[in-house]
């Protein structure tokens, strides 16, 4: 017998995720939002064995965003999925991830995952520099751009711009990772406006209120790209600066919106990674589907 997954989709992604689990052999339904020759689920009907809920997660009342709007993730629904069952989201709430298990249902908040957050670096990094180019009026070929944070989508991003031809200044607090971002061959300095030569941009991949007037002061920026998530890296005594905002974007969510149907082939591999010691059906998603 087929396993049955439901989708509930908040953005474009979730269209191809349905897809690659029908390449698999799932019977897949969707929950909030419409993909062609996919039926949608409705509550009261048979339960699924895995419940994917969308990139932003899965609230304490068990309701999700989606494209269609509001949807929930009832406890009634919980209870008939039966145990062994898989619900995975971006992010669960501990309400919702507590009764799940309790009724020895299996949780995976795939945002979390080493895995997950390694691959969705790439188009992070790779959407990051299509938004940038262009913007103070050049290209990147020889232009300075400061890069705030060396974790996972700061390194992917220094290293995609060397090889555009950008001259990359790292920024971090942590001696460590400076000293990683130096043995790459990268300017390294701590995270501190007055060690940033003029550049063109800035980037910012630390969740925390980093950037404060002093780096659009004393560095001149022509934009200020932030990647950090909610609430990103805007220091609260900016958030109302012309001067500041008219250069500054906070930027989310860029694997959905440039790479839909990659981000997608990545929350699948995240959770075939998790799931294959658990059944032999999963497999990472074939590739060339179309939809």
């Amino acid at each position: 017998m087929s396993t049955q997954v439901v989708v509930a989709g908040g953005d474009a992604r979730d269209v191809w995720l349905c897809r690659f689990l029908e390449d698999q052999g799932f019977v897949v339904k969707s929950f909030g939002f419409h993909a062609d020759h996919v039926e949608p689920f409705h509550p009261g009907e048979k339960a699924p064995h895995i419940f994917i809920g969308p990139m932003t997660g899965i609230r304490a009342d068990g309701s999700m965003t989606t494209m269609d709007g509001q949807v929930t993730l009832t406890l009634d629904i919980l209870r008939a999925m039966g145990e062994g069952a898989v619900v995975a989201a971006g992010l669960i709430a501990s309400p919702v991830k507590e009764k799940a298990q309790d009724l020895g249902l299996r949780t995976i908040e795939y945002r979390n995952q080493t895995t997950f957050m390694w691959l969705n670096a790439v188009p992070t990094a790779e959407g990051a520099i299509k938004s940038a180019i262009g913007r103070s009026g050049f290209t990147l070929y020889h232009r300075p751009i400061a890069i705030l944070g060396f974790g996972r989508v700061g390194s992917i991003l220094a290293l995609r711009l060397q090889a555009y031809g950008a001259i990359v200044e790292i920024f971090d607090r942590s001696v460590e990772k400076r000293a990683m971002a130096s043995a790459m061959g990268f300017p390294v300095h701590p995270l501190d406006p007055r060690w940033c030569p003029p550049v063109d941009g800035v980037f910012n991949t630390i969740p925390a209120p980093v950037l404060t007037s002093e780096w659009a002061e004393a560095t001149d920026p022509a934009w200020i790209i932030d990647l950090a998530s909610k609430p990103g890296g805007l220091h609260p005594e900016v958030a109302n600066s012309p001067a500041v905002l008219s250069r500054y974007e906070s930027y989310l969510g860029v694997p959905g919106h440039i790479a839909p149907r990659r981000a997608a082939e990545i929350i699948w591999e995240t959770l075939a990674f998790i799931l294959q010691d658990k059944t032999d059906r999963v497999t990472h998603p074939k590739r060339g589907s179309t939809i």
